[in-house]
């Protein structure tokens, strides 16, 4: 039988199609045009071009969020590869696979500095720098292995993005490697029973038990909610993690880490139990560290955490079964007592309340400001039909969001925490409504925010993609500005000349509107999600009224 000589950027396209990739998003150049080769004999690939290389990653990031699937990004050496790094490391913070590929200068000239075009003195050590998960391919056997190995770890381990690197030289030779993919290991479920046991007595045992949920339990909705109604406790979300209740849940604080009744609920708690989330700063917003007097105990997939929050157990494994084996056994310990005839004693959020009594302490402290943000999002929500995405940007009324956006399901509001990065919403929003076309998706941003990512707008206008994008303008980089009011900083650089959006919309070819209240603000979303391609509505925070 002979063997099919293939040239290597076919090999490459071929691969990442048979590990079920289905889209590409880049804009190409001199140096990845054996790339692009590559695509045309591949027809399960299609390429989505973007505005910038950023917007490639962030729209592959949300792809991955839209659909569970990661999507390629095709970047040139030097220039291609330090632009989408911002939001590779976006993804990488929020756990999002995607596949990074870049050309490389050739393999004699690496790290010799030599002054070839887009040389950095070390381009796989720039992408160290950000990513876990990287290889620069020297052989096809190379791009074989590494691949084979990322796929693994999206399969069973924490999903996050993967860089490989291909020299231009070793793009121009050709190989006789079958593009197949590897069959995934199996791995036996093993669950640590002995810690498992001890957080079930500490659990069983805890008066006054609290849950934080982060993104990682996303999948295990059902069994969270058991473990949460078994104690009689409180959960409150990260960000990620929103929606892993329903919002009107007795027990649920959602994303309410932040505020100071939820905080004092965490100082008084005696077990905590974080499931999915690292508890990070990014997690909490909050400068100072969390106070767990408790017993923590942490539940994660994976196998590094920060040591800021040392816990009584660490269960490395994902959240679902281990939840699931909490939930029995707390079950188990209730009707152990009840046969004993031991008197039932009211849990913690019977004792004090619901959480709809803690949210109204949060509630009645918002500000001005903050309840006229309030009352857009709620204008927002009441466009939205169920399972509509919502994918926001670094912008006060998103901040608002985390905790105030009502949200019934997880996975579909997408706010860029872990890295804190402008310019997420608009390509993220579009790629996830390339991944899902018949799902709503709307994109949440800044006037600011907006202007980092703006080109991907004329994607959008390409694809002809119904992602209406709420632009909130305050005519300033609001959070700093008042950080610096706050800090007693004269306000520098941030304040300055907008554009006339509406106008820039338009130019793109996409339908532009502006809505002064909330009932035009809900009635401008509704329509907006019932055209062909994009719509910018206008909000001006300053002259917003909530009817």
């Amino acid at each position: 039988m002979s063997l099919t000589v293939k040239p290597i950027g076919c090999y490459v396209a071929q691969l990442l199609a048979s590990y079920g990739l289905d889209t590409v998003f880049g804009i190409p150049g001199v140096h990845t045009l054996e790339l692009y080769r590559g695509l045309t004999c591949e027809p399960r690939l299609r390429h989505i071009l973007t505005r910038h290389e950023q917007g490639a990653g962030f729209a592959a990031d949300g792809y991955a969020r839209a659909c569970g699937r990661p999507a390629a990004a095709y970047v040139i050496s030097g220039p291609g590869l330090t632009n989408i790094l911002t939001s590779v490391a976006q993804a990488n913070s929020d756990s999002v696979p995607m596949v990074v590929v870049a050309s490389t200068p050739v393999r004699s000239s690496l790290g010799r500095r030599w002054g070839v075009l887009h040389e950095l003195a070390d381009q796989h050590g720039v992408a160290k720098s950000v990513l876990d998960l990287v290889c620069t391919a020297s052989c096809a056997e190379d791009i074989r292995d590494f691949l084979g190995m990322v796929f693994e770890e999206f399969r069973r381990g924490r999903p996050r993005p993967a860089y490989l690197g291909v020299p231009l030289d070793l793009l121009a030779e050709t190989t006789t490697l079958i593009a197949e993919s590897r069959p995934s290991a199996v791995h036996a479920a093993s669950l640590p029973t002995a810690d498992i046991a001890r957080a079930v007595a500490l659990l069983s045992g805890a008066q006054r038990p609290l849950i934080i949920a982060g993104g990682g339990a996303r999948a295990a909705t059902a069994e969270l909610r058991r473990l949460v109604e078994a104690v009689d406790g409180f959960l409150v979300t990260t960000a990620a993690g929103k929606g892993v209740l329903p919002e009107a849940h007795r027990c649920n604080l959602g994303g309410s880490l932040p505020y100071g009744p939820t905080r004092r609920l965490l100082e008084h708690a005696d077990v905590v139990l974080a499931v999915g989330t690292e508890i990070s700063e990014t997690d909490t917003y909050a400068a100072t560290k969390l106070t767990f007097p408790g017993h923590l105990i942490r539940i994660d997939i994976n196998s590094r955490l920060n040591d800021l929050y040392p816990a009584a157990i660490d269960i490395r494994s994902d959240a679902q079964s281990v939840l699931a084996a909490l939930a029995l056994g707390v079950e188990q310990d209730a009707r152990d007592e009840q046969a004993r005839r031991v008197p039932q004693r009211p849990g913690w959020c019977t004792r004090i309340g619901d959480a709809a009594a803690i949210r109204a302490q949060i509630d009645v402290h918002l500000d001005s400001q903050s309840i006229r943000r309030r009352r857009g999002l709620e204008a927002i929500r009441a466009a939205l039909p169920a399972g509509a995405a919502v994918f926001s940007d670094m912008t006060q009324i998103a901040y608002l969001g985390n905790y105030a956006f009502a949200m019934d399901r997880p996975g579909n509001w997408h706010h860029p925490s872990g890295y804190g990065t402008l310019g997420f919403a608009l390509p993220a929003a579009l790629g996830a409504k390339l991944a899902d076309p018949q799902r709503a998706v709307i994109a949440l941003a800044g006037d600011f925010g907006l202007q980092f990512t703006l080109g991907e707008l004329a994607t959008a206008v390409e694809h002809r993609l119904n992602v209406p994008v709420v632009l909130w303008n305050n005519s300033a980089l609001g959070q700093i500005r008042d950080d610096m009011l706050a800090a007693d900083i004269p306000s520098i650089g941030v304040v300055a000349r907008n554009p006339d959006f509406l106008g820039l919309a338009r130019a793109y070819g996409a339908q532009a509107v502006r809505s002064s209240s909330a009932s035009q603000l809900t009635a401008a979303l509704t329509d907006a999600l019932a055209l062909r391609g994009p719509t910018v509505i206008e909000v001006d925070e300053t002259d917003f009224s909530w009817d």
